[in-house]
């Protein structure tokens, strides 16, 4: 029996990372964080599986999403525009924004920002501001 590690079988190896099977498996998947909308999570899957013609997969908080389909690949990019389109035909895309990062898609509430229309307190005069000496 030989025990030299140069002789691996590497064909049945299957290295699977966080829902995933990758570099010699044969799918990938792209995982999509709900956060918020869990409440809409199955309406997202299902314009999402209508979209690409595959089942999407709802898991908690967690749409996953194949990313070969028929032959075709999706990326993370092909199915952030996928799920930008899907809120906006549920009329939340004003409220929540899409971020792509590594097999993964997340969906956060925007944050409101102040508006810097009101301002407190006055301008001071220009004798207190001014850096040199003013003769008046």
């Amino acid at each position: 029996m030989d025990s030299s590690p140069l002789f691996l079988d590497l064909s049945a190896v299957t290295v699977i990372a966080s829902g995933r099977q990758s570099f010699f498996g044969a799918f990938a998947l792209v995982e999509v964080e709900l956060g918020d909308l869990k409440k809409v999570g199955k309406d997202i899957a299902d314009i999402l599986g209508d979209r690409l013609k595959t089942e999407v997969e709802v898991k908690g908080k967690l749409l996953l999403v194949p990313d070969v389909v028929s032959g075709k690949h999706y990326g993370v990019k092909d199915v952030k525009l996928l799920v930008k389109h899907a809120l906006h035909q549920l009329g939340v895309s004003e409220e929540y924004r899409v971020l792509a990062e590594h097999h993964q898609v997340r969906i956060v509430k925007v944050e409101e920002k102040a508006h810097y229309a009101e301002r407190r307190g006055t301008a001071p005069p220009p004798a207190q501001s001014l850096p040199y000496f003013f003769p008046g």
